[in-house]
């Protein structure tokens, strides 16, 4: 019945033929996904149908990060009630949640019914990889016992995962969630999310040994695709990781006579001696990289914006710039109505490419069912923003 669904997704990636007649006459597989991002937890649950995964969004929770970086409210000793607090999500989706305007936060699917779960991965971005960087130990234990409560919670046959993603992994699964909707594979994309930004294109022109340089398998071929994540260019911390320019606080125009929007942009500082900064992330031993992305050698200069993308509007600097919106500094509103467009031409993308609306974890299901990043096992993508390698 649709009415138990939030979100139907056709893939063309999942062969109905891969599924199982056990699967089939039976409960559907099923794969969960927390998208443990810098301001909350967000529960997924996909269920599998012959060639359409149905999404269904489920509660968001605290932040993983919070309690190791000693942020919002959060202290350490809070890490246990928050682990248990992610976990206890699979049993609020089975009941619909509370009622905002005149729908609940989300629909009711209870799991246990309708599913054989395959994976649960809780999957963190760039506020989890800013608190490996403040405390390597602290996460160490925070995944461990998230990993050991969610293997008590679903028993010993499910592949369970709890870790922080690369980068080339976030910006990859974005990518996969985007091509869902496209008919080829000829087209780039831009993500933009709090702490982070990727882009993300195949590349068959380029050099195979790049470390950010992959191959990927996507139903029975194989794919060369770069992607990268600058680590502190998220709309949220850039203002911190570039400086946060006079000519872009708050109410400025009411301010200084005659202020223009590109007064703001020239002030924003991305590129340095080597290309685009890369603030948060090592190079080598030493926090702050550089990267040059290749974007002349992409398959396709077809571009699509996703993440924080979506919310640019030449309306926002009117309200947030141009008039005064009573608001502190640290809620920089006028920064980042500004600095997408920034980004976006420092980077030579067009301003103007569509939009689209997607979750990365829909790319991280895509992936897991089809062994994506297999061929990759030898040299797995980076965790740049530790200065010595991926956590234990």
């Amino acid at each position: 019945m649709l009415i138990r669904f939030n979100k139907v997704i056709v893939t063309g990636l999942i062969l109905a033929t891969s599924v199982s007649v056990a699967e089939t006459n039976g409960p559907a597989a099923c794969h969960i996904v927390y998208d443990a991002g810098s301001s909350g937890t967000r529960l997924y649950i996909y269920e599998q149908q012959d060639k359409a995964w149905l999404e269904h969004e489920g509660p968001k929770v605290s932040a993983l990060a919070d309690p190791v970086r000693e942020i919002r409210g959060k202290h350490w000793k809070d890490a246990e009630s928050v682990t248990i607090e992610v976990v206890s999500a699979l049993d609020s989706i089975k009941q619909d949640g509370p009622v905002k305007g005149d729908k609940p936060a989300w629909k009711a699917f209870d799991w246990t019914k309708h599913c054989q779960i395959k994976s649960a991965g809780v999957y963190a971005t760039a506020g989890m990889r800013l608190a490996e960087q403040a405390n390597k130990e602290r996460s160490v234990t925070l995944w461990a016992s998230l990993k050991q409560k969610l293997a008590a919670k679903l028993g010993p046959t499910v592949d369970i995962e709890a870790r922080t993603l690369t980068g080339y992994e976030e910006g990859l699964y974005a990518w996969l969630a985007v091509r869902e909707q496209q008919p080829d594979d000829s087209f780039a994309i831009a993500e933009m999310g709090g702490a982070s930004a990727q882009i993300t294109f195949p590349c068959a022109k380029c050099d195979e040994n790049d470390p950010d340089t992959k191959t990927v398998q996507l139903s029975g071929k194989h794919l060369q695709i770069y992607s990268y994540s600058f680590l502190g260019l998220g709309q949220d911390e850039a203002s911190h990781s570039l400086g946060f320019p006079t000519s872009c606080a708050n109410g400025i125009g009411t301010q200084q006579s005659g202020w223009k929007a590109q007064d703001c942009a020239n002030q924003i500082q991305l590129t340095g001696s080597k290309g685009i900064r890369d603030p948060y992330d090592f190079d080598g031993e030493q926090r702050g990289a550089h990267e040059q992305p290749p974007i002349a050698q992409a398959d396709s200069n077809r571009w699509f914006l996703t993440g924080a993308f979506n919310y640019m509007n030449a309306s926002n600097i009117e309200t947030y710039c141009l008039k005064d919106p009573k608001l502190s500094e640290e809620e920089s509103f006028c920064f980042r109505s500004i600095y997408p467009e920034k980004y976006l031409e420092t980077l030579k993308i067009p301003v103007n490419s569509p939009k689209m609306n997607v979750s990365w974890t829909q790319g991280a299901v895509i992936c897991k069912a089809n062994s994506c990043l297999e061929a990759a096992t030898k040299t797995p993508p980076l965790c740049r923003w530790l200065d010595k390698g991926c956590l234990p």
